[in-house]
């Protein structure tokens, strides 16, 4: 008799559920392997990479400020003018040479002339005034002598004439000050030298000095023999210069030209640094020759050489580590793993840092700190150097 199909079910979801588990099972296993082979990486847990490392080399080192400013002349002066008004001629192009007392520009005349014309007439009509009340005055003084004036009109006779002499005195002096402005319209090199004007054209507003914003800057007068780089230098660094220090000067658009400078001046008081509101203190650097592509407003870049030394060991920047403590550290390669070491440092300049003890050439040392490293950073100053290779240490 054939069996019931109601007994073969149970059967066949027993092997179903087996085949699941070890279809489950076999899918769980590779997804293990897998992570473990790649899931490290993808989440930074444990990464193998390989560190970068350089040699300990003998090299030059120098520990320079670097600082940037800008060409001006050691010697000029602004040109302001010294009253409003509209600019009618230009006498001198910009760029061209010029003596002491040379005429540069002149300003509208015109509205001060008018004035001057009526002060003159006001001078002569108080003129007349002072001579009528002159001659009243004498006769009254004639008439009082005889007795044949009373005392209060000799008193307002010679009012008269005092208040004459005083109109006839303010006068005088708007016509003095008439001429002062007429004089002013003329803009005179303030002694010789190159004119370097602005960009102006005649017909032009200029304001006068006086005014709230110091006036419109018409241009300057500058003796170009002698030029300078004005630079502003923090208030660490400042500190390591002096009035006579050598400079080097190089001009950021004409590379191939490195000129030598000297310390001049160095403020007394610092001012703040428009860009970070750093306290910073100019520094005034001349420069020990000259070239007719040089022009003042040139951007150039000023070097000071704080120290220099040759052919000493020294490693990259980026080798040196510092704990808490400023103790310098280093993380020297030894066959495949690292080991810190300690080290004392001398003077850097932007690739290179000097070794005082520590390390000696051709020491391997990282780039950047090992991932995985785990030993202790020193804590204190760095042991005595290990001895090179073929030398013995000298007996104590």
């Amino acid at each position: 008799m054939a069996s019931s199909p109601k007994k073969s079910r149970p059967a066949a979801i027993i092997v179903r559920i087996v085949i699941t588990l070890a279809l489950l099972g076999g899918a769980g296993w590779g997804g293990f392997v897998l992570w473990k082979k790649f899931g490290p990486g993808l989440f930074g847990t444990k990464r193998e990479a390989k560190i970068p490392t350089s040699r300990v080399k003998a090299a030059n080192i120098a520990e320079e400020i670097v600082a940037v400013g800008r060409l001006r002349a050691v010697f000029s002066t602004e040109l302001r003018a010294e009253i409003n008004g509209r600019i009618m001629k230009i006498f001198v192009a910009d760029g061209a040479t010029v003596k002491r007392d040379q005429d540069v520009l002149k300003l509208d005349q015109q509205d001060i002339l008018t004035q001057m014309q009526e002060a003159d007439r006001n001078i002569e009509a108080s003129k007349l005034k002072v001579g009528r009340a002159k001659r009243e005055y004498d006769r009254q003084l004639d008439l009082k002598g005889r007795g044949l004036v009373t005392l209060k009109d000799f008193e307002e006779t010679r009012t008269a004439l005092s208040l004459a002499e005083n109109e006839a005195s303010v006068y005088e002096s708007r016509s003095a000050n008439l001429k002062d402005k007429l004089a002013k319209t003329i803009i005179r090199a303030p002694h010789d030298g190159t004119l370097l004007l602005r960009d102006l054209t005649e017909g032009q507003l200029v304001t006068s000095a006086a005014s709230q914003n110091g006036g419109t800057l018409l241009g300057e007068v500058a003796d170009l023999s002698a030029l300078m780089v004005r630079t502003n230098i923090n208030e660490i660094d400042v500190a390591r210069l002096k009035v006579g220090d050598l400079a080097r000067v190089r001009v950021d658009s004409l590379r191939n030209m490195m000129l030598n400078g000297e310390i001049k001046r160095i403020a007394t008081i610092a001012s703040e640094s428009a860009g970070d509101r750093t306290r910073v203190f100019p520094v005034d650097v001349v420069v020990d020759e000259t070239d007719p592509r040089l022009r003042p407003g040139m951007s150039a870049t000023v070097m000071f050489t704080l120290a220099h030394v040759e052919n000493v060991t020294a490693v990259p920047l980026s080798a040196v580590f510092s704990n808490a403590d400023s103790v310098r550290y280093v993380f020297i390669k030894k066959g495949e793993t690292f080991e810190v070491r300690g080290i004392d440092i001398g003077i850097a300049d932007t690739r290179r840092v000097q070794i005082l003890s520590g390390l000696v050439n051709e020491d391997e040392v990282a780039l950047m700190r090992p991932l995985e490293f785990e030993g202790e950073i020193p804590m204190a100053k760095p042991a005595p150097p290990p001895v090179a290779r073929g030398k013995r240490r000298p007996e104590l």
